[in-house]
């Protein structure tokens, strides 16, 4: 009897898993169908969640309760940091910046144009508030404890806000940006559960870490070969999807992109166009060829499935380290079948931030088009528009361009 009820109780954990997983699945392709500023939603909605679930795994009534504004200095703290961070991208990165978009309005909403362009201003201001505020509110004999937890809100700020500081730049630039290296992860860990599940320690007897003694190298080294092989497929499938491709460039048009428009490669997408790469000398014999035709995009998809494959896993070991640290299974039961929001996205915070850094350093300067240029030019004053119309005329004249 106790045999049969350990089986029903993980049958029914598996299927509340599934179900769990197939909801999650359902809810990111509707965020998806409603385009960029959905998706910029739900990544403050999991933003909150985590800051939530990582701070309270510190929390300890009996001295919070002592402690004069103890839960909301936590969270000015990541109200001041969120401020920042997406002021930032709106101002900024834009083609067209939200301020103005506001001032275009028929109805202006003068107050939110104000706020987004002098966000700086309104961020150093309201750091300095909440930083006073912080030092006022320090007790004597809970000076050790005050000073663990500001120090563990930051940390958890620096998580949850710091690793995504620029996704929405990521987002704007393309849903693809996205979905891509999210997709990379979730192949990871599901490949490495797989291959785990059927070959750990058939082949590799040592451990692999003792901070998660369920993993294993074939785990590790199995879901780094499918998410390296994943990287380099999935962008041919999903080029199929034009929105995915298409830039968010004014908040008078969100973008519907049609299958003409996007694959216009002329215009800014030659990340999807295919060029022929050599191929080297000890893959010429077995490819019976000297040359191969790849999507560039497909190339930095290495880059991406490597490190999917090979440092953003650390994401999860470390959030398994703070609830071993703290004695606790699941961040929260936030998704029924798996914990908390932090459970399901500790890999993909680092996933995150490393798509930030490679798109800065080598991949943004390759999705310009002429509507975001155009857009970036609105941006100018009156006088320069037309200093850069005659000094463009000019050197196209000089190349007999025109």
């Amino acid at each position: 009897n106790t045999a049969a009820a350990r089986r029903e109780k993980k049958t029914r954990k598996v299927f509340v898993r599934a179900f769990s997983a197939l909801c999650m699945a359902a809810t990111a392709l509707a965020v998806l169908y409603f385009g960029h500023l959905a998706v910029c939603a739900l990544v403050f909605v999991i933003q909150v969640f985590i800051f939530k679930e990582v701070t309270m795994v510190r929390y300890r009534t009996e001295k919070s309760s002592e402690v004069p504004m103890f839960r909301t200095i936590q969270w000015l703290w990541f109200a001041v940091a969120i401020f920042f961070s997406y002021g930032g991208a709106l101002s900024n990165t834009m083609p067209t910046p939200l301020s103005k978009w506001l001032h275009r309005r028929k109805y202006r909403v003068a107050i939110f144009a104000f706020v987004i362009d002098n966000h700086e201003v309104i961020s150093l201001l309201s750091y300095s508030a909440v930083f006073v505020l912080t030092v006022l509110s320090f007790k004597k004999g809970y000076y050790k404890y005050q000073m663990g937890q500001l120090s563990w809100t930051m940390v958890t700020v620096w998580i949850c806000v710091g690793q995504l500081h620029t996704v929405i730049t990521n987002v704007f630039t393309g849903l693809f940006w996205f979905v891509y290296p999210a997709s990379l992860v979730i192949c990871n860990d599901c490949m490495a559960y797989f291959c785990g599940l059927a070959l750990g320690r058939k082949l590799i007897k040592r451990p692999f870490l003792k901070l998660s003694p369920n993993k294993t190298w074939e785990g590790f080294l199995g879901g780094g070969f499918f998410t390296i092989a994943w990287a380099v497929v999935a962008p041919v499938i999903m080029k199929r999807w034009p929105g995915l491709i298409c830039q968010f460039t004014d908040f008078d048009n969100i973008p519907r992109c049609n299958a003409e428009e996007v694959h216009d490669f002329r215009s800014g997408f030659p990340l999807f166009m295919p060029i022929e790469y050599p191929c080297p000398e000890f893959l010429r014999g077995v490819l019976g060829r000297s040359s191969v035709l790849l999507y560039p995009i497909q190339v930095h998809g290495i880059a991406f499935g490597i490190f999917a494959s090979l440092v953003a896993p650390f994401g999860g070991y470390l959030a398994s380290a703070i609830k071993r640290a703290y004695k606790v299974k699941d961040f929260e039961q936030t998704i029924p079948g798996h914990g908390g929001v932090m459970d399901r996205m500790d890999c993909q915070l680092l996933m995150a931030l490393f798509t930030t850094v490679y798109l800065n350093a080598y991949v943004r300067m390759d999705v310009f088009s002429v509507h975001s240029v155009m857009n970036a030019i609105s941006r100018l004053t009156r006088e320069d528009q037309v200093r850069l119309y005659r000094e463009l005329k000019a050197r196209l004249k000089g190349e007999g361009a025109i």
